[in-house]
């Protein structure tokens, strides 16, 4: 028996998917109603997937026998080890970023 509870998260549930997809098939139109925007976006999302990918290759999938209690699979640690290493690599390329940015206006005045 389903309950006013249950069918309210469902409802919830439905609707957060519905404002979801309204909200990225916006950002989607407007990306492609702007030619010159839509190239620096094309460019940022690749860079960033190619992050993700680089970070895959360099994911060791190694358990070590301690984590082997917790049931961690090979394929889980290459995942975590991925997001750990696109994590440093995005933090160091903000890190340069902004140190760039302050010694550029530092330097232009």
């Amino acid at each position: 028996m389903v309950s006013i509870v249950n069918i309210g998260i469902l409802l919830t549930y439905a609707l957060i998917a519905i404002g979801a997809l309204i909200a990225i098939s916006f950002a989607i139109l407007k990306l492609f109603s702007r030619s010159g925007n839509s190239k620096k976006t094309l460019i940022g999302i690749s860079a960033f997937i190619a992050v993700v990918i680089l970070s895959f290759v360099l994911a060791s999938d190694n358990v070590l026998p301690s984590y082997e209690k917790y049931e961690i699979s090979s394929s889980s640690s290459k995942r975590v080890g991925m997001g750990l290493y696109t994590f440093y690599i995005l933090t160091t390329i903000a890190i340069i970023g902004v140190i760039y940015s302050e010694f550029t206006k530092a330097f232009k005045k």
